[in-house]
C-alpha cells in the first residue's frame, strides 16, 4: 500500500505542523491533485483513497493500491456472473476487524471477481484511523470510453463503498479516470456525470511542492530505485574485516560526552554543507561511524523530529552522501534517518522505500523495521513525530 499523508495538517493532535495547508474545493482539483498528493502518477489498476476526514476533525492520509484484475491485460471478457457482482465470499475469515468477515455479515463482495485483499487492508486501516470520509478514485484503462472498462471501475467502486461502509467510513465520491492529465476526461461512478480534467500543475498542491522544492516521480519505482542508487566510487568495506571489528564495537558502546561530540560533529558537518561547503571521504567516514552509535542515531532522530528538513537542509545531504558512499551499516542508519524524515513530513511512499533500502543494505536495522511497521500500519506521523520529540 503507497500512503502520502498530503493534505495539510492531517492528525495534528500532539506537536507542531509547520507544512503548507492545501485546500481542494473541486472534483477537478481533487483528481488533478492525486499525483502531487502521492508524489506520483498512480499507474492503471490503481484504487486511490483520499481521506476527506478524521474522526477527530483533521485530514487523513491519501493512499493507493493495485487491484489485481484490474488492468486489461488481454484476457478473455467476464461473464455476467463476474462482471455484475459475483459471489466473491470472503466468509472464511473470522477476523471481527476484518471488513468482509462473518462478524460483519459474512456477505459476498460485490464487483465482479478482482481480488479485494488489498482494498480489505484499506477498509481495515480506515476502522483502525477512525476514517470518517473519504474519496475514491479508480484508474482502469477506458474507463471513459468503453463500456466493459467503465462497467468494472464501477464494480471497483462498488465494492470500495461496501468494504469501507462496513468500516464505518462513507464514501462521498467515487470517480474513474484513464489518467492524469489536463483535457482528459473523468466520469462519476457512482452517478451520471462527467467531465474534462484540469492540468495537474494548475492545482494548489502543485504550487505548494514547487515553493518546498518537491517534484514528482514519473512512477513509484522510480521513487525505490533513487534510494538505491549508491556512488560508482563507493566504500564496500566489509565490516568484519580485520581491524573493523573494534570500529564496530566503539560504535555500540560510545560514551555520553563522546557521544554528544559525534552528534556536535554531525551537525557541524550538514551546516557546512547547507552553506555551499564539503566535506571529504574521511570526515563522511567518521561521521557514518559515529550514526553506528544507538546514542548518537537516537539523538539526531530526536532533533530531527524536533525540526523537520527544510528545502534546503544540510542533514538530508549528508544523509544522501552517506547512504551513497558508506558501506551497508551506516548506509542502512543514514536511510533510516532519510525514511523517518519523509514519514514525519507525511511522504509515505518515499518513507516506505527508504525503510525497505535500509533493511536491505542492513536487515538487522531493527528500528528501521519498527518505523516501517508502523507506516504500513497507518501509524499518524505527527503521534511519532511527538513522541520522537519529547524523548528526553
Amino acid at each position: 500500500m503507497d500512503s502520502r499523508q498530503g493534505l495539510g495538517d492531517e492528525n495534528a493532535e500532539e506537536g507542531t505542523d509547520e507544512r503548507e495547508h492545501v485546500v481542494i474545493k473541486t472534483m477537478e482539483e481533487l483528481i488533478a491533485s492525486v499525483p502531487h498528493l502521492l508524489g506520483f502518477p498512480p499507474p492503471l489498476g490503481s484504487v486511490v483513497m483520499v481521506c476527506e476526514r478524521m474522526i477527530d476533525g483533521s485530514r487523513g492520509p491519501v493512499m493507493r493500491v493495485d487491484v489485481p484484475g484490474l488492468v486489461d491485460d488481454g484476457a478473455l471478457d467476464p461473464g455476467d456472473d463476474e462482471l455484475f457482482g459475483g459471489s466473491a465470499d470472503f466468509r472464511d475469515f473470522d477476523d471481527p476487524d476484518d471488513p468482509s468477515s462473518d462478524a460483519q455479515g459474512g456477505m459476498g463482495i460485490p464487483g465482479g471477481s478482482f481480488n479485494w485483499e488489498p482494498m480489505k487492508g484499506l477498509a481495515r486501516f480506515c476502522a483502525r484511523a477512525g476514517v470518517e470520509s473519504v474519496s475514491v478514485v479508480v484508474v482502469r484503462e477506458n474507463c471513459t470510453s468503453d463500456a466493459l472498462a467503465a462497467r468494472q471501475a464501477i464494480d471497483a467502486a462498488a465494492a470500495a463503498v461496501y468494504l469501507l461502509e462496513l468500516a464505518g467510513t462513507a464514501v462521498v465520491a467515487a470517480y474513474g479516470v484513464e489518467e492524469f492529465e489536463g483535457g482528459a476526461l473523468w466520469v462519476d461512478l457512482l452517478g451520471m456525470g462527467s467531465g474534462v480534467q484540469i492540468d495537474p500543475a494548475s492545482t494548489h498542491i502543485a504550487a505548494a511542492n514547487a515553493f518546498l522544492g518537491r517534484t514528482v516521480a514519473t512512477s513509484r519505482d522510480e521513487i525505490v530505485q533513487m534510494y538505491l542508487e549508491r556512488d560508482s566510487d563507493a566504500c564496500e568495506e566489509a565490516e568484519w574485516a580485520p581491524g573493523r571489528a573494534r570500529d564496530r564495537l566503539a560504535g555500540s558502546v560510545m560514551s555520553r560526552s563522546a557521544s554528544e561530540a559525534m552528534v556536535i560533529r554531525h551537525d557541524r558537518a550538514a551546516l557546512r554543507l547547507e552553506s555551499g561547503g564539503e566535506i571529504d571521504d574521511d570526515e563522511l567516514a567518521v561521521i557514518g561511524r559515529g550514526l553506528l552509535s544507538v546514542s548518537v542515531r537516537d539523538e539526531v532522530y530526536r532533533r530531527l523530529a524536533s525540526h523537520l528538513l527544510e528545502e534546503v537542509d544540510g542533514r538530508r545531504m549528508l544523509w544522501w552522501a552517506l547512504a551513497r558512499r558508506r558501506p551497508a551499516r551506516e548506509r542502512s542508519v543514514a536511510l533510516l534517518l532519510l525514511g523517518a524524515a519523509s514519514y514525519f513530513d507525511g511522504a509515505g511512499v518515499h518513507a516506505g522505500a527508504a525503510f525497505d533500502a535500509a533493511l536491505e543494505a542492513d536487515p538487522a536495522n531493527t528500528f528501521a523495521q519498527t518505523l516501517k511497521d508502523g507506516l504500513d500500519s497507518g501509524f499518524p506521523p505527527e503521534r511519532l513525530r511527538w513522541a520522537a520529540s519529547a524523548a528526553a
